[in-house]
């Protein structure tokens, strides 16, 4: 044997004797943690680590504070205003009261366009003005704050403004007078009573019959019923 093939041969020995080294003290290292219990451990923690990722798998993710949920509108608005809405709008609405009135009606046995300046030379003297908002005229008598309304009776209603007073289209079948009831039958309220019967029978003269509140001819009683004298 030349000294070439010795020298190989010795490099191949080596080299298979260190790697059955190499081999030897791996399996003598693995039985030593295992004798010394390090692989138990090992094992224990990775079991642990297993069931917490487990765990945060199943649990949901936790949105931040900031952030609002995201839901749908139709969730987050309730679906029954309408029904509310209807519900508050049949409640009974109160009623304003209504004031107790006397009234005369002044019944006209034959209109005419002469008959209508009377009325309205009655309504100049007694300084009533036409009422643009309720179409009536308006006289103030003693108390402005309980005034005399004279009124259409027939049809009843609206009142002719002045300006078309003396036309054909708008003569007066009959007047009505109108008076709130006073709580008290004194003082001027009482004045403002007679003020009333004084105007009915100063109407009824010009050519109508003077009727009480139930359309029935007005006598002298019926006058100091109203006027309490």
């Amino acid at each position: 044997m030349n000294a070439h093939t010795l020298a190989l041969t010795c490099a191949i020995g080596a080299g298979w004797l260190s790697f059955n080294t190499l081999v030897v003290a791996g399996y003598l290292l693995v039985y030593k943690r295992e004798t010394l219990g390090l692989g138990e451990r090992n094992s224990f923690w990775l079991t642990v680590a297993g069931k917490r990722d487990e765990k945060s798998a199943a649990s949901p993710a936790i949105l931040p504070r900031s952030q609002p949920s995201q839901k749908p509108i139709e969730e987050r608005v309730p679906m029954d205003l309408p029904e509310q809405e209807e519900q508050f709008l049949e409640e009974p609405i109160g009623k304003p009261e209504e004031v107790p009135t006397h009234v005369f009606y002044v019944m006209f046995q034959q209109p005419s366009i002469e008959l209508n300046q009377k009325v309205q030379l009655v309504l100049d003297k007694w300084d009533a003005y036409f009422d643009a908002e309720l179409k009536i005229y308006v006289a103030l008598g003693v108390t402005p704050q309980n005034p005399l309304r004279i009124a259409n009776a027939y049809p009843p209603g609206l009142m002719p403004t002045e300006e078309v007073f003396q036309q054909e289209d708008h003569l007066l079948g009959g007047v009505s007078i109108i008076l709130n009831k006073p709580k008290r039958k004194r003082g001027f309220d009482k004045v403002q009573l007679g003020k009333m019967v004084e105007l009915s029978e100063e109407l009824a003269a010009l050519g109508g019959a003077l009727l009480d509140e139930e359309r029935q001819p007005a006598s002298r009683k019926t006058f100091r019923d109203i006027t309490g004298g």
